[in-house]
């Protein structure tokens, strides 16, 4: 009898868990201060705030519960708490494996900026990467190991979309494609009131690729030269 009950509440031990694993919410680590860090066991990070405003200064580093960085902003100003701003964000934007950090600093028209911190697993620190902290809405491809950012022209439908490789621990940009409206494309009759232009690297140069008329679905209407 006393064996089944073990066994009964093992299972309801092993479901809870199975639960919370699923549940989509992230967990606390056992013993780590902070939100755990993806790919970092025993790491966690939290916001450093500054006592009179409540606004951000830092992000705060922990291994286990002991604090090992003080990761300033790179704004030079504190960061307000005013959601997407001010916004906690892990990921992998150098490929190499590990988890990196970012926190979203502005937020206009669909307009991101972050500050970026990456993990330097000889170090075991982060470290400030200026490049990745100047580019809008930026992603990384881990399928193409690239970073692309991405942001809203100052019209309907204009934008710009830059694709960035890693080569020696910098980015090096492999190809641009930029939208903007033009009055020629209402000649034709119709949706056709954009122009596309891309370049791509080539020898270590940007060069021009296409221009091409578009349509509000990114359709070419008439091709360019």
């Amino acid at each position: 009898m006393r064996r089944i009950a073990i066994l009964i509440v093992a299972a309801m031990l092993a479901a809870t868990a199975l639960l919370a694993a699923n549940s989509g919410t992230p967990q606390q680590s056992p013993g780590v201060t902070g939100s755990p860090i993806p790919g970092e066991a025993g790491y966690g990070v939290d916001l450093g705030l500054d006592p009179t405003s409540g606004k951000i200064l830092e992000l705060l580093v922990y291994r286990g519960q002991k604090q090992v960085q003080a990761l300033k902003v790179c704004t030079g100003e504190a960061v307000p708490r005013e959601s997407p701003v001010g916004t906690m964000d892990t990921a992998d934007y150098n490929f190499d494996g590990h988890g990196d950090l970012a926190l979203e600093t502005a937020f206009q028209q669909g307009n991101a900026s972050h500050c970026i911190w990456l993990f330097d697993p000889k170090t075991k620190r982060f470290v400030a990467s200026p490049q990745l902290s100047q580019l809008t809405n930026p992603r990384p491809d881990p399928k193409t190991r690239t970073v692309i950012s991405s942001s809203k022209g100052g019209c309907i439908g204009c934008s710009k979309q830059e694709t960035y490789r890693w080569s020696k621990g910098q980015l090096i940009p492999v190809r641009e494609e930029i939208v903007t409206q033009t009055e020629m494309g209402m000649s034709t009759g119709g949706d056709c009131g954009w122009l596309r232009t891309v370049r791509e690297e080539k020898n270590g140069q940007m060069v021009f690729v296409s221009r091409d008329q578009i349509n509000s679905l990114g359709q070419v209407c008439l091709p360019g030269q």
